[in-house]
């Protein structure tokens, strides 16, 4: 086999290629399906292709649920932020139940429905892609050398430059109540005042 230079693992290293699911189904084909059925949100073949690695065996319900995991937070995302939290509970109620049983698939079901129909927003997986394949790096704000830092300290910064620039939140609700803001705003100009302009 020639060098395998592509951005992604080549298949002899993935333990699922090569196997089969209880229908005879290649197992990373019906993995592979999953994902592609929630994507497009085609429910039923969703929990058919999750029922499939399921009924397999230990290990591929197990990556079942990983994947539905991932999908819920790369490509449901900001869609529907509870996603996750709902498959996680789905499989922890399905570690409550036996291996094999009807009610275990039962959550399955659930878990891979919910994340087919559920409103996606997949920005926060494509910025990590992005990020991953380009090597991008963060920006260091000014506001971030603050007094929690090394640089910070050394530049003589104050707990009330910290509260007044390294605090500031965007986008802000509404209606947020600022009563305990404009206290804490005060009570560090007592306590680590900025030192005045020079």
């Amino acid at each position: 086999m020639t060098t395998w230079e592509r951005p992604v693992p080549h298949w002899s290293s993935d333990p699922f290629a090569g196997r089969t699911t209880i229908h005879g189904l290649p197992s990373d084909e019906v993995r592979s399906a999953l994902h592609k059925h929630v994507r497009r949100g085609r429910v039923e073949q969703s929990i058919r292709a999750a029922i499939e690695l399921c009924r397999t065996d230990a290990e591929h319900e197990a990556e079942m649920w990983r994947r539905l995991q991932v999908l819920a937070a790369e490509d449901v995302g900001r869609g529907d932020p509870t996603a996750i939290v709902v498959v996680r509970a789905c499989h922890e109620a399905a570690d409550d139940t036996p291996p094999g049983s009807y009610d275990r698939l039962v959550f399955a079901a659930h878990a891979a429905g919910h994340v087919a129909r559920a409103a996606k927003d997949p920005t926060d997986g494509e910025i990590m892609q992005l990020v991953l394949h380009e090597e991008l790096v963060p920006e260091i704000p000014d506001e971030a050398r603050c007094v929690h830092t090394r640089a910070g300290q050394e530049a003589g910064r104050t707990m009330e430059d910290w509260f007044r620039d390294g605090t500031a939140i965007d986008p802000e609700v509404a209606d947020r109540d600022h009563a305990f803001h404009d206290r804490l705003r005060e009570l560090y100009h007592r306590i680590d005042p900025s030192p005045p302009p020079s």
